[in-house]
């Protein structure tokens, strides 16, 4: 007899979020592990992104209020701050697990980006996972493509006990992800993926091209266009999926572009409205407030990290601090 999975899972009764540097977890030193036991695996989240691939055993994944069913192959990436959990049928599952800091992905970006994929896997998916439960659009490795990767999969295990080797960690952990962006971006552009669900594939297709051409003026025609759809069938079915318009994610996904350049490199706030497809830095100003609570140049200055700081406050030519996003360029907008 079939078992029946819970509607929902209970919040984990130790701790909500997961942190990297919480002494109690050690999480640093053991950055990629084996999950076998402590099924089912309560709601928590964590601080950092997490990707998950199952090994062995079925069951149901569960993410923020959708939840999934999950067999060997199964492909998550959970982003920072999202809550999920597992439920194993009788309760056996093996799941890999990669733990990824934000300032990894930032450090590698060039290299992710020359993967279509990797927008689709790291952004699309996991904002869909939040929204819809139309499982047919997610990653799944076959059992050969899953027992090719098996050993990776254990050398990253051995590498991060005990933090073992970072640099050569991270360098596989970077193959792995290029290689889950590159294997995804060609089954979705295969001919027959996606046939029963093709005209929302088409969608999901039309918000990659949104989130590559980000800094380009974008209308409803060139996005309906890239999902060949008139207009107002593409307004539908995007709210069907996205629970949003298009034009409230365009703006959102801009100021999460925003949100990173601002916290990770040292250009300028016109050059960052710029780049994220504002019209002006006044505009950019803004809408920045309005979404965050906070101007550009204060929501830098929290986020900034010391690594950061010192970067951004490099000495110019003439032996002087750098102080171009201190005082002088919100006061002039």
């Amino acid at each position: 007899m079939e078992q029946q999975y819970p509607a929902k899972l209970e919040k984990h009764p130790k701790v909500s979020q997961f942190n990297l540097d919480d002494p109690r977890f050690n999480l640093r030193n053991r950055l990629s592990y084996f999950h076998d036991d402590e099924f089912p695996l309560l709601m928590h989240s964590h601080d950092f992104f997490e990707l998950n691939i199952v090994c062995e055993g079925s069951g149901r994944h569960y993410i923020a209020d959708n939840s999934f069913p999950f067999s060997a192959g199964a492909v998550f990436v959970i982003p920072p701050h999202v809550e999920h959990g597992y439920w194993a049928v009788d309760n056996k599952a093996r799941i890999f697990h990669l733990l990824i800091e934000e300032k990894f992905l930032t450090k590698n970006l060039y290299k992710l980006n020359s993967f279509p994929g990797y927008r689709l896997l790291f952004e699309t998916e996991p904002e869909l996972r939040t929204r819809t439960d139309l499982a047919s659009f997610f990653l799944e490795l076959t059992p050969s493509q899953l027992s090719e990767k098996m050993p990776i999969f254990r050398r990253l295990v051995h590498l991060a006990k005990g933090n073992r080797s970072p640099v050569l960690f991270d360098e596989y952990a970077l193959v792995l992800l290029c290689d889950l962006s590159y294997l995804y971006e060609r089954i979705y552009r295969s001919t027959d993926h996606f046939s029963a669900k093709r005209g929302y594939a088409n969608i999901v297709r039309s918000v990659n091209y949104l989130l590559e051409h980000i800094g380009e003026p974008l209308g409803l025609d060139d996005l309906s266009a890239v999902a060949i759809e008139s207009r107002t069938s593409y307004i539908n079915k995007f709210k069907l999926l996205f629970k949003t318009t298009p034009f409230e994610y365009l703006r959102q996904a801009r100021i999460n572009k925003a949100s990173e350049m601002l916290s990770t490199t040292n250009e300028p706030i016109y050059v960052i409205a710029k780049v994220c497809g504002f019209t002006d830095s006044a505009h950019f100003v803004k809408v920045f407030k309005e979404k965050t609570g906070l101007t550009p140049l204060k929501y830098r200055t929290e986020k900034m990290t010391d690594e950061n700081y010192h970067m951004i406050k490099r000495k110019n030519k003439n032996g002087k601090e750098n102080e171009m996003f201190y005082g002088e360029e919100e006061e002039n907008l």
